[in-house]
């Protein structure tokens, strides 16, 4: 065969008589087709990803027959498998056919070759974890291995979702191929293969499955339990340690497996998730109660569990020690001063409860102790520890003075086509919108001073990932891949279109729409899912039209402050240098530049005329800007996507209405015009870093990004903590959320939010708190995550701030008579104890007596006697 018939049957795009024709094929044909086929590859993919995807399963076959080792591994892993894809009458492409894999396999098995497990163990190596994998290239390898399966990190990652497809189950599998046996081990050393155990294709699940193979001796279940708690050692979030929760659950380890592993668990208890820790407390209890566990190691667990703040994993340990105590255990009684400076008060009262009860075995070495650990308890809990064993009144720890972090300065200007390809590198996986813009600004700059250089620097990228191959927009092929506009596949096109052919120059404006290929389906695109479309999105559209079509030497709407503002003085000069060279900037980069100028910008005169762009800038500054839109939080009905299907609920979010919204930058701003109440998706029209000087417009668009448990917020508060304007409503409201962020990493960014805009913006804890009220009474935020965040930003030396917040929530949260009080209403009373004695108000808190004077002995009854007595005594 010769590399024209070669083509011929590739460019055909029928799979069969490709794998057909090539299978009886010698060695001096496959070194004769060789190198063509090489250059074959490498021209669809200059071509584009759409000419590249076209033929890349044909590619696959023709590779499999044809190419050495060396060659194969990269090649079969940047080609498909799957099933071969031809365009229709509208060019969308469309599979047809069967996968490529079956062909591509019998086509290696037929070249009786020795070196398949080590081509196997290239392409596993090829594997990344956390990144997606073709289940056709995962068997590949699982077919061509073998005795030994590869144990690469990505090829161990991915097992789990391979596994069960056909509906077997995962006990079936590994019997079947025992080579997966080897494995199991690995699946506790990989990171990111724990949370994929608690999701199976297979009826049963991996836990059952491991569990199963381990009673019939087949996997050793010594093994999997040292591989677990090994796993868990090394912490992770809820998702990382159901699946193994449940395995050790099904073990079941008896005494003999536990105790020369006690100290394995008691490594779990200071930091691990909350089930984990209490898993650990269970089994050591089980230990401690057999006789079987070392009272140092007790004691070791007791005083990591006294800094735990669930009150329900304290609990248990308070009565783990009573009954250890009990027992003849009474060395455990000097731990219990830990408990003391515990921050729940209801904790703090259990453990003086408990060594009161214990006091007749109290040595005076312990005594003098607890008598110093009680200076950590409040007030009315030292006077009874005073009287018990004379606790000592230790002068309070000075709070500690809360700083303002610095905003963050703007990056320099990319200097080189070289550096210019690695941020752009690093940007791909940050998408930090300081060095988005960065990048930007050097593309449009390079790209108009020296293209050729510019697509020199980036070939190597472009060779291994072809979807960023130079070529002219044409959003008829992206829609292939994309589906729908979005920032990032517009960040792509600009690459492209930077490396890419230009046809105009400096004076040309942009084409009509009808004038380029498929900017029809675009614009209908985005007009369709974003009824006005966004600034954001149409100004990266806009770049890549304009760096093919209408170059220009620099852009208008670069920042130079890392909140995205623009000095006036500066967007002023880059208009008297486009006046002097003779052009307009383009439209979307004009109105950018224009958000992002401050409030008190006062550069209309100087700009006026500086053609129609001068003219423009002087006109919206001189109306005002984007001006002062209402800001209001209000319950709307919002899209929800669930197992019904779309509907809507109602949520709270905050609207933004311009009194004259007839101005398009505006309406585009204007949520009562547009309907759209939220940051979600391609609906990102205000970014704190494109209207920085709106902060409070901002954080109103973004409030839906915080409503459902604040995942992940604390980058986007971050931004908004940095922008400029007043706080109103869009701020507060996106406060009160982030103070009940579901994650408690997410909560420590809001208090650093708090600390700094209460130095540099004077926030009240006031307004938060009336939020907050509303939110907690609709059930969009948990109070007691709200309490535990106050409580930080007390710690942190927010005390007076502290008090606002915890004030107005009592008042405003506390029941009516005959009406069950709010789950952790009682830890908000607490908290307030805390504070009274640090702040010492002027008077109580209103509807707090009332509470104090009802009859009966709950925690919440109590706390409110306690908040009302402190008040008065204060």
């Amino acid at each position: 065969m010769n590399w024209e018939d070669l083509k011929e049957l590739i460019e055909q795009g029928d799979p069969d008589v490709l794998a057909a024709d090539l299978g009886e094929i010698g060695p001096a044909d496959r070194r004769a087709l060789a190198k063509p086929l090489a250059d074959f590859e490498r021209s669809v993919r200059q071509a584009g990803f759409y000419t590249a995807q076209q033929f890349s399963s044909m590619l696959s076959i023709a590779g499999a027959a044809v190419l050495p080792m060396s060659t194969l591994a990269p090649w079969l892993s940047r080609n498909s498998l799957d099933r071969p894809m031809r365009p229709d009458h509208h060019r969308v492409l469309r599979p047809y056919g069967a996968p490529a894999f079956d062909h591509v396999l019998a086509l290696l098995r037929r070249r009786d070759v020795p070196w398949l497990p080590q081509l196997a163990e290239k392409l596993a190596q090829r594997l990344r974890p956390r990144g997606w994998a073709s289940s056709h290239h995962w068997r590949l390898i699982v077919a061509i291995a073998g005795d030994v399966l590869p144990d690469s990190d990505g090829f161990v990652y991915h097992w789990p979702e391979m596994i069960g497809r056909d509906a077997t189950t995962i006990v079936d599998e590994l019997r079947r191929d025992r080579r997966f046996l080897a494995l199991v081990p690995r699946l506790f050393e990989v990171d990111g293969v724990a949370r994929r155990l608690a999701d199976s294709w297979a009826p049963d699940s991996w836990p059952s499955a491991l569990a199963e193979l381990a009673a019939t001796g087949e996997v050793d279940r010594l093994v999997l339990l040292d591989g677990l708690l090994a796993r868990l050692q090394r912490g992770g979030k809820q998702a990382d340690v159901v699946a193994l929760i449940a395995l050790h659950d099904k073990l079941s380890p008896d005494l003999d497996e536990l105790a020369p592993r006690g100290g394995d668990y008691a490594a779990l208890v200071p930091d691990s998730h909350s089930t984990v820790a209490g898993m650990a407390q269970r089994e050591l209890q089980r230990l401690d109660e057999a006789n079987r566990l070392e009272v140092d190691v007790l004691l070791d667990v007791s005083r990591a569990m006294f800094f735990r703040p669930e009150k329900k994993l304290v609990r248990a340990q308070l009565s783990w020690l009573d009954k250890a105590i009990r027992r003849g255990r009474a060395e455990a009684l000097a731990v219990l001063g830990g408990a003391f400076g515990h921050e729940s008060a209801d904790i703090q009262e259990r453990a003086l409860k408990l060594v009161l009860k214990h006091a007749d075995e109290l040595d005076a070495d312990v005594r003098e102790e607890l008598a110093e650990a009680a200076a950590a308890l409040p007030q009315d809990l030292r006077a009874r520890a005073a009287e018990a064993f004379g606790a000592s009144e230790a002068a309070p720890e000075p709070a500690p003075v809360p700083v303002a972090a610095s905003r963050p300065e703007m990056p320099p200007p990319i200097a080189s086509v070289d550096e210019l390809v690695t941020a752009f590198a690093q940007h791909v996986h940050e998408g930090d919108p300081a060095q988005r813009e960065r990048i930007l600004a050097a593309m449009v700059e390079f790209a108009f001073a020296d293209r050729q250089a510019l697509r020199r620097a980036f070939a190597p990228l472009q060779e291994q990932s072809p979807w960023y191959a130079p070529g002219l927009p044409d959003w008829s092929q992206q829609r292939n891949w994309i589906g729908s506009p979005s920032e990032g596949s517009e960040f792509t096109a600009v690459l492209r279109a930077a490396t890419g052919e230009c046809r105009g120059d400096v004076t040309s404006p942009i084409p009509r729409v009808d004038e380029i290929p498929g900017e029809a389906d675009w614009e209908e695109l985005v007009t369709r899912g974003v009824d006005y479309g966004t600034v954001s999105l149409r100004r990266l559209h806009e770049i890549a039209l304009g760096l093919a079509y209408a170059p220009r030497p620099y852009l208008m709407s670069t920042p130079t402050d890392a909140s995205g503002l623009i000095a006036p003085e500066a967007l002023a000069e880059r208009l008297e240098r486009a006046a002097e060279q003779g052009f307009e900037p383009w439209e979307h980069d004009l109105v950018v530049a224009m958000l992002r100028l401050p409030r008190d910008a006062a550069i209309a005169d100087r700009v006026r005329g500086l053609g129609a762009a001068g003219a423009q800038v002087a006109r919206w500054i001189d109306g005002g800007g984007l001006g002062t839109p209402e800001i209001r939080r209000e319950v709307v009905p919002v899209k929800k996507y669930d197992w019904r299907g779309m509907h809507f609920e109602d949520r709270t979010r905050v609207t933004v209405a311009f009194p004259d919204s007839a101005d398009p930058i505006r309406k585009s701003f204007d949520s009562t015009a547009t309907g759209r109440y939220s940051a979600t998706l391609r609906e990102q029209n205000a970014t704190p870093d494109l209207v920085p000087a709106h902060r409070d417009l901002s954080a109103a668009h973004q409030v839906a990004a915080f409503a459902d448990g604040a995942k992940g917020s604390a980058t986007v508060l971050g931004r908004l903590v940095d922008a400029y304007g007043p706080i109103g409503e869009g701020m507060t409201t996106v406060l009160a959320y982030a103070l009940g962020a579901r994650e408690p990493a997410d909560r420590a960014g809001v208090v650093d939010a708090l600390i700094t805009l209460t130095a540099r913006d004077g926030l009240r804890g006031a307004d938060i708190a009336h939020a907050v009220v509303e939110l907690v009474a609709r059930d969009e935020v948990v109070l007691g995550r709200v309490v535990q965040a106050v409580r930080d930003a007390t710690r942190a030396g927010l005390v007076e701030f502290a008090w606002e917040v915890v004030a107005v929530l009592i008042e405003g949260l506390l029941p009516a008579d005959g009406e069950r009080p709010r789950t952790a209403l009682a830890d908000l009373l607490a908290l307030g104890v805390e504070l009274v004695e640090q702040v010492r108000p002027a008077g109580p808190v209103p509807g707090v007596a009332a509470i104090a004077a009802r009859k009966g002995s709950s925690r919440f009854v109590k706390e409110a006697r306690r908040l009302h007595q402190a008040s008065n005594t204060g």
